[in-house]
């Protein structure tokens, strides 16, 4: 696995480190019966050109609901890990946004994301930019959303399953 790497449409970057990566692959969901998981993107905003970095995500917590085709992040668990990590960095990590898996290849955002992700963008942040990430069995797919518009864009690239089966020739 390697890190992911994604040119903003405002010159900006967006790093999201491997460890993050892969906790989030750690909930494809690769069987029948696996319920949709999620949290939230933290990371760091450098202050030299305003470029993020996602170095952590939340994992689901208990009081999550999770069912095979829904996922309904609480704030209760995600608020403290983030509190956990505020203290732990002194104060230098962002919220960024948020992720959660789909049961589909290549993951496409439901009218109800699309809504969810409209009104947390609507909200004031201390940064202009958030980001939600579908993790699909096959594909990782990032959106890029701008606070105060609600401008939402879907960015090139991502990963793929390099274990996805392929044709062979005899």
């Amino acid at each position: 696995m390697k890190e992911l790497l994604f040119n903003l449409p405002d010159g900006r970057t967006l790093f999201i480190r491997e460890p993050a990566i892969q906790k989030m692959l750690g909930y494809q969901q690769s069987n029948e019966n696996d319920c949709e998981a999620g949290g939230i993107l933290i990371g760091r905003i450098l202050i030299e050109n305003n470029h993020f970095i996602i170095d952590e995500v939340s994992e689901p917590y208990p009081t999550d609901t999770r069912k095979r085709h829904r996922f309904i992040r609480s704030q209760k668990g995600h608020q403290e890990y983030f509190n956990a990590l505020w203290e732990e960095y002194e104060g230098r990590c962002f919220y960024l946004g948020e992720w959660h898996t789909h049961p589909e290849k290549v993951p496409l955002p439901s009218t109800v994301d699309r809504r969810g992700w409209r009104e947390n963008l609507s909200l004031l942040y201390e940064t202009d930019s958030l980001f939600f990430i579908i993790v699909g069995t096959e594909k990782i797919k990032v959106w890029y959303g701008k606070c105060g518009t609600g401008e939402i864009a879907c960015m090139e690239g991502g990963w793929e399953n390099e274990r996805k089966t392929s044709k062979k020739t005899i």
